[in-house]
């Protein structure tokens, strides 16, 4: 297995475990994340730096949903870490189910991850919370 795959899995055992310590060990400070248009309460757009990622980004998905990222593909693309996988769980609020694939594209700088490029059905995202 490949460095860059070895970061993937342990990257999504921090992000399901919600281990924000592994989390930050696993991305760089400059982090910037695209998340896809079209997600529920504004989250569909882009976060410079790891904080913004962390503080706004993720704590408000956890705010909405209890959610398992079930990554089920790892495709090791040099620079670039591809995951291909679906989000499960539940609207906090309404008790809807969530259930929606995902591609992931990570940027790798040869020791953390730099960047991801979230691709999924954002119209599942919002009939759950709504």
């Amino acid at each position: 297995m490949t460095n860059i795959l070895i970061k993937g899995h342990d990257l999504y055992a921090a992000l399901n475990s919600g281990n924000a310590d592994a989390l930050q060990r696993s991305l760089s400070g400059d982090f910037r994340g695209r998340l896809s248009p079209g997600l529920p309460r504004g989250l569909g757009k882009s976060y410079s730096g790891l904080d913004a990622m962390m503080g706004q980004a993720w704590a408000l998905v956890d705010q909405l949903f209890q959610l398992d990222v079930k990554a089920e593909q790892f495709f090791d693309a040099g620079e670039v870490l591809i995951v291909r996988g679906t989000y499960s769980g539940t609207a906090r609020k309404t008790g809807k189910v969530l259930s929606a694939a995902f591609a992931h594209f990570w940027q790798y700088d040869g020791t953390r991850f730099s960047g991801l490029q979230q691709i999924t059905d954002t119209g599942l995202w919002r009939d759950a919370v709504d």
